[in-house]
Formats: structure tokens, sequence, C-alpha cells
């Protein structure tokens, strides 16, 4: 079974990753975290930089219910490329874990760092900066947006 890669960015072509709490802000506010997020996403698009996230957050936002017409509507309004979870991915994501002690609990989370890490540079856009910081600061060009601070 062939594997695909993604291609790796140029050292400081940075993308912005969206986690859960930044999809939702999008997708349904509060307004001032909302927009927040879409100044972001508005300087990178300016800059021609990607906006991203990781598949496995969706499973954080989606519920199976109308409301996830908003959260795919942002996706799409926003331009979000959603990233798998290669190979690639979930053994960098799994080193960041054993880095810094975590199990599982934190999976999520090293998925969006790893992803920057293995792409090549990212800011990650969060409300709950903690646990991502942690887990950036064993990552090389990924740096930690806080939407509330």
């Amino acid at each position: 079974m062939g594997r695909s890669e993604p291609p790796v960015r140029p050292e400081g072509r940075l993308m912005l990753l969206l986690d859960s709490e930044a999809i939702s802000a999008v997708a349904h506010g509060p307004i001032g975290r909302r927009d927040r997020v879409r100044a972001l996403a508005a300087e990178m698009r300016r800059r021609e930089l990607p906006i991203a996230t990781v598949a496995a957050v969706l499973a954080e936002v989606v519920r199976g219910r109308p409301s996830d017409a908003g959260v795919f509507a942002g996706l799409r309004r926003e331009r979000v490329e959603v990233h798998p979870v290669d190979t690639r991915t979930g053994v960098r994501a799994g080193q960041l874990l054993g880095s810094v002690g975590a199990g599982s609990e934190m999976a999520i989370d090293a998925f969006l760092i790893a992803t920057g890490d293995v792409l090549g540079g990212a800011m990650v856009a969060t409300v709950d900066p903690d646990d991502l910081r942690s887990l950036a600061a064993h990552a090389t060009h990924v740096t930690v947006v806080d939407l509330d601070g």
C-alpha cells in the first residue's frame, strides 16, 4: 500500500492551524473570538498562506446535528484545508506526547502541533493555549496564538 506524504513547506512558510475552539468560534461565535479568528484568516489569505486544521479536530466539533452546517460553512468561508493524520503526523504526535509525559488525552492537540511541525511551521489558534504550548516547545517553528489573550 502506497503512502501519501504531505509536501514539506519551505522553512519559514507558516500556516494558520485552527483548533476546535477556533473552528467553533467561526461557526457559532462568540462574536469577539469569531472576529479574531476571521482577522487572522484574512491576514493569512492576504499573505497567500494556508489556513488549515487536522481531520481529528472535526471529531470535537461535528455532532451529526443541524448545527454542523455552521461548522462546514465556516470551513468553506475561511478556506480551511483539512489535513489527514497520516503515519508521519501520527508518529510525530506520539513523540511530542512522550516529550511532555502526556497520554492520549492530549492526542488531538498533539496532532495539530505535529502537523505544523512536519509541514514546516504553523501558528495554532486556540483559547486553551497551555497544553498546546507545552507540546509546541518540542516542535520547530510552531507557535500558539491565544484568541482570548
